[in-house]
Formats: structure tokens, C-alpha cells, sequence
């Protein structure tokens, strides 16, 4: 019996209520069936290693890479990441977050702190404090936040805020891993603190498995936003 069949009924036919309804059941569920098929489940059996490295062929640790799609995405509403500050340093000097993620910044050292970040749209002040803020700042906007201090002149960290949960941060031999990527053509794009504010965008097609590429930077670092003037009243909490 073919699909044209199922639906059909003769005109002014013999054949009862209960039995027409239990054809049209039948012949919903088998639309449903035929309409349904497994292969519409989008694939996400990917997984992309990367390897960071400059000009020279040398590891970068502290690169940034992630997998970009045409939906822009935020991460959970209660999601936090921590940027210490130990030994006058931020610590990590790098984290990567999704847009959406509450961050702290916490002071361990034994001296007060002054945070801040000149980098638009998501500049943000955090006034003298030690130990727990008590407070997060949320980063909405992707792109790269400069963080400084402005008592301790030699403290510098970044941000990099990514509208993917697709990302990771090189370790100390310049290599990631990216996993639960969906097969297809993804916009990879890869940031590395020596690169100022530029970031490098490429395609990347991946397949199922494991997807091997290595990543040459060859940008210098473009200039990094000025930082405040130093007020009178500061300069009295050098070291």
C-alpha cells in the first residue's frame, strides 16, 4: 500500500466511524515516521587540536583560540570566572570567558589594588581594595579587556571575552584542545597578548574525530591604550 493510499475512503462507503479513525491514526504516525529521520541531529563528534606557535616556530602560552557560528551565544547567567592577584601580578595573566560571565578579582597580596580597563565597551573600575571585592563584573561584549593597575604599574592582564562556548587558553607548550565542536565550517579565531588588540580570524572545516592544526602568529602587538595619570595621592602607594 503506498502513502496516497493510507489517507483515501470511498465516498459514502460501508466501512464505520471507529474504522476510518484508526486509518487516520495509522497513517499519522507513519508521516511522522517517514518526516522524522535520524540524520536531521546535527553532528557534534568534533574535536579541533591546536597548536599556537610565533614566527620562529616557538610555543605561545596564553594564546586564545575559538570556533565561531552565525549564532552568537552567552554563556549561564550565573557563570564566574576569578582573576587573582598574587606577587604584584595578576594571576592567570590571561583568562578567556564567555560574553555573559561574571568575573572577580580577587587581592591576595598584602598591599591594596586599584583595577581598571580603559577597554571600551567594557571598561569597568574596581577603587582600592584587598582580599574579596565582594563584587563580579559581568563582560557582555566580545573582544579583548586590557586590565592594569594604578598603583602598581607593573601589573598587566587581559580578558578575552568570546560569543562561543567553544574556546581555550594554550599551555605552557602552546597547545589546546576544543571538543564537542559540531563537523561542518567554523570561523576559528586566535588572540595571543602579543598581539595587542588585533585578532586573527580563518576558516576551519572539521570532520568527525580529532582535527590536528597548527597556528603561526606572525602579528606584532599593536599599542596598548594609555594608562591613567597618576594622581599625587597615588604615587605615595608605590613600591
Amino acid at each position: 500500500m503506498n502513502a496516497s493510499n493510507v489517507m483515501s475512503f470511498p465516498a459514502g462507503g460501508s466501512q464505520s466511524l471507529p474504522g476510518r479513525l484508526a486509518q487516520v491514526i495509522k497513517a499519522g504516525l507513519l508521516a511522522c515516521l517517514v518526516w522524522n529521520p535520524p540524520a536531521l541531529a546535527a553532528p557534534s563528534d568534533a574535536v579541533l587540536s591546536v597548536s599556537v606557535v610565533d614566527a620562529r616556530g616557538h610555543a605561545m602560552e596564553h594564546a586564545v583560540v575559538s570556533l565561531h557560528s552565525a549564532e552568537l551565544s552567552k554563556a549561564a547567567t550565573q557563570a564566574i570566572a576569578v582573576m587573582d592577584q598574587q606577587n604584584l601580578q595578576f594571576a592567570p595573566s590571561v583568562v578567556a570567558v564567555q560574553a555573559g560571565t561574571l568575573v572577580e578579582f580577587p587581592n591576595q597580596d598584602d598591599v591594596r589594588h586599584h583595577v581598571y580597563s580603559f577597554s571600551h565597551p567594557n571598561a569597568f573600575e574596581l577603587k582600592l581594595y584587598h582580599g574579596q571585592t565582594g563584587n563580579y563584573n559581568r563582560f557582555d561584549h566580545p573582544g579583548v579587556v586590557v586590565l592594569g593597575c594604578n598603583i602598581h604599574d607593573g601589573m598587566l592582564g587581559y580578558l578575552r571575552v568570546v560569543d562561543t562556548p567553544l574556546f581555550a587558553t594554550s599551555d605552557e607548550a602552546g597547545r589546546l584542545t576544543i571538543g564537542s565542536a559540531v563537523r561542518g565550517v567554523h570561523q576559528m579565531q586566535v588572540w595571543h597578548p602579543d598581539m595587542g588588540m588585533k585578532i586573527m580570524r580563518q576558516d576551519v572545516t572539521l570532520v568527525s574525530g580529532m582535527n590536528t592544526v597548527t597556528v603561526r602568529v606572525n602579528e606584532t602587538a599593536a599599542p596598548m591604550p594609555d594608562r591613567k595619570p597618576v594622581h599625587s595621592l597615588q604615587s605615595l602607594f608605590r613600591d
